[in-house]
C-alpha cells in the first residue's frame, strides 16, 4: 500500500543567514519543508502566499520586532504554531512572547535537541 505523506511546512523568519541555513537544514533532515524570510515584510508575503504548520520567528528583525508579525500570523494562519527565537532569553521576553500568542520560546544559541523538543511540545 502506497501512502504519500506531505511534509509539514515551516516558515523561518530570521535576519541571520547562518541561522536560516542551520535551521532549514535541520528541519529538512527531520522531514519538514522549510521556507526562509529575513524581514517582517518578507514574512508577511510568505504568510499570504501559503499556509504553514509552524513558524520560527526571531524577536529582533531589521524592520521591527517579531511581536509585530504575531497578530498577522494568529489572524491568517490560525492553525500555525509559533516558536519565538531570540538571543534575548529573559523572563520578560518569554512572558511577552507567550502573552502575545507564541506557542513556544527558544533562546539562541539553540541546539538540535531544543528545536526537536519545541516541535514535539507544540505537536507539529
Amino acid at each position: 500500500m502506497n501512502t504519500v505523506s506531505l511534509a509539514k511546512r515551516v516558515l523561518i523568519v530570521d535576519d541571520e543567514t547562518d541561522i536560516c541555513l542551520l535551521l532549514s537544514g535541520l528541519l529538512r533532515r527531520l522531514g519538514y519543508q522549510p521556507t526562509c524570510a529575513h524581514f517582517i515584510e518578507e514574512g508577511r508575503q510568505c504568510l499570504s502566499a501559503q499556509k504553514f504548520d509552524a513558524i520560527f520567528l526571531d524577536l529582533n528583525l531589521p524592520d521591527g520586532l517579531g511581536f509585530d508579525l504575531l497578530p498577522s500570523i494568529k489572524e491568517g494562519q490560525t492553525e500555525a504554531k509559533v516558536i519565538m527565537i531570540s538571543a534575548f532569553d529573559g523572563q520578560a521576553e518569554r512572558r511577552r512572547a507567550t502573552e502575545q500568542g507564541a506557542d513556544y520560546f527558544i533562546g539562541k544559541p539553540f541546539t538540535r535537541r531544543s528545536v526537536e523538543m519545541a516541535l514535539q511540545t507544540i505537536e507539529v
